[in-house]
């Protein structure tokens, strides 16, 4: 579904009341915590650690089926049990990589919305204690009016989030297939993060911004 032009105007979102972020690979360059973790673990294990093109690839996915993606060809008991191990080490490594995990501009965008009383969400299909963990050690968590995920149908996170609310007010930011999907599901517009993990040869968001600032000119802040 695309937008008519009582909802765009010359390339720009008017009246947005409410920015909906996903969180790895949007606001969080979650495959250097993801690698990070790897380092410490996979090679106690016999297992080559992956590039970090292809743990982009597979970020946004749920666990296990993150660690399914990156390796297919190992018994699926021995992968999952090496993601457990993995996650906990991610929280171990976090507290040394913080201040680099964010992609630069993402705190001051944030921070730019709630001064103009943006309702800010996070939509994450990643488990309670990697978003939140994300969210407080970056500390932006107190930036957000709403943190949903732990749950695999972003569609009907978005749905939750949106509420009563006015729908054509409401902007999707995200940089997988399930980002717009979930977007176009609940009629609102949708905007893909080329800075992040987003391939724009491949996606149909509605949007595309460049860098997390490029967002002030697609909503006229």
């Amino acid at each position: 579904m695309r937008f008519s032009n009582k909802l765009l105007e010359k390339g720009n979102i008017l009246g947005i009341h409410t920015v909906i972020f996903d969180l790895d690979g949007t606001l969080s360059n979650s495959a250097l915590l993801t690698m990070a973790a790897f380092e410490h673990v996979l090679p106690d294990h016999g297992l080559s650690i992956p590039s970090e093109e292809a743990i982009r690839r597979a970020t946004g996915y749920p666990n296990p089926e993150f660690y399914y993606i990156l390796f297919p060809d190992f018994p699926r008991e021995m992968i999952y049990n090496i993601g457990v191990l993995v996650e906990k080490e991610e929280l171990q490594v976090l507290q040394l990589i913080k201040d680099k995990l964010l992609f630069e501009g993402c705190r001051e965008l944030l921070m730019h919305l709630r001064e103009k009383d943006i309702r800010l969400c996070i939509a994450s299909t990643g488990d309670r204690d990697h978003v939140y963990s994300i969210l407080e050690k970056t500390e932006i968590i107190d930036l957000f009016d709403t943190v949903a995920c732990a749950n695999p149908d972003k569609a009907e996170m978005l749905c939750r989030i949106i509420g009563d609310s006015d729908k054509s007010a409401c902007v999707m930011v995200g940089d997988m297939k399930k980002d717009y999907e979930a977007a176009r599901a609940n009629s609102i517009v949708s905007v893909g993060a080329m800075y992040g993990y987003c391939i724009r040869e491949l996606s149909f968001f509605d949007f595309y911004i460049d860098t997390p600032l490029g967002l002030f000119d697609i909503l006229k802040l």
